[in-house]
């Protein structure tokens, strides 16, 4: 296993302090990078080449999106919509698959024919310690058209970590509450995952798998939220790689950068006490140079898009 790089060979290039930063996407057009603050709740696109960082406020929690070419699909708590980022619109598509007073979208993104997926995670408007564990666990979702979702997966507790191998035939997908990575063989054609079994376990860390990406050697690199790194696993399952992150609660990794070797992680700040929000690194953009190119986001499929 590769020792982790000293903190030295991690930058901090935003310094954003997000409530809950996540799904960051490389948007190879604009050269920007395209990232969500779940509980902002907003939309931001960083330029590395300036360093500016606009963003959208959304109207209720963003828990993912999909990039497009005139913006990004985007998964509110109360449904999915198209943000066009030329003229501020936002389109509603569909309602949300869930009871939205109970759930939120969580981790979610394309598969590599531009089919867009996403999880959830239990997030109640008000507190419900009468909601037994198992009534919290809800599938992956695969977006059909039209406002029709289908189910993709056994139901979760918290989705996260989804990825799709280079050639697009294995899925990745990760609870954060029981700490497991599972793999699916995967028809492209179809869009359908099975034959589940275990990809890596984290029961053995103090933290539990978030945000993961594919990079185009077929390595899968996870954060550990609330273990404060990134791991990096070869296609066999195997630890290839432990990265110490300057922040305890990193939640997604993305390459990005003109030759798409640049690791852009994202942090967050909502599970620290508010008196030390702001004044710790968590919740900032991070970089740090990768030894693996990674492989091109992939763009929603626009036939999915409402007529304009």
């Amino acid at each position: 296993m590769t020792v982790e790089p000293t903190p030295t060979d991690i930058q901090m290039v935003l310094e954003s302090k997000a409530l809950n930063g996540e799904r960051p996407a490389w948007c190879i057009e604009r050269q920007t990078l395209v990232w969500v603050d779940i509980r902002g709740p907003n939309l931001h696109e960083f330029n590395p080449a300036d360093g500016s960082d606009r963003f959208w406020e959304m109207p209720s929690w963003i828990g993912c999106h999909a990039l497009t070419s005139r913006g990004a699909v985007v998964a509110l708590r109360t449904g999915l919509y198209h943000l066009d980022i030329f003229d501020n619109t936002l389109t509603h598509m569909a309602v949300a698959p869930f009871d939205s007073r109970r759930f939120i979208f969580n981790d979610g993104r394309c598969d590599r024919q531009g089919r867009f997926f996403a999880g959830t995670m239990f997030v109640a408007l008000k507190p419900q310690p009468d909601v037994a564990a198992p009534d919290r666990a809800t599938p992956l979702r695969r977006y059909e058209g039209e406002g029709r979702w289908s189910d993709a997966t056994p139901p979760v507790g918290t989705s996260n970590g989804l990825a799709w191998s280079p050639d697009g035939k294995t899925m990745y997908h990760a609870d954060t509450d029981t700490k497991l990575v599972w793999m699916y063989d995967y028809e492209p054609e179809a869009g359908t995952a099975a034959n589940r079994r275990v990809f890596a376990d984290l029961t053995w860390s103090a933290g539990a798998p978030d945000g993961a990406v594919i990079d185009s050697e077929g390595f899968y690199w996870c954060a550990v939220f609330g273990g404060g790194e990134i791991l990096r696993y070869d296609p066999a399952g195997r630890m290839e790689r432990r990265i110490r992150m300057p922040t305890t609660f990193p939640t997604m990794p993305v390459l990005g950068g003109s030759d798409l070797k640049t690791m852009y992680v994202t942090s967050a700040t909502w599970k620290l006490p508010p008196h030390l929000r702001g004044h710790t690194p968590d919740g900032d953009l991070f970089a740090f140079e990768s030894p693996c190119a990674g492989l091109a986001s992939s763009m929603f499929d626009e036939r999915f898009l409402p007529a304009s």
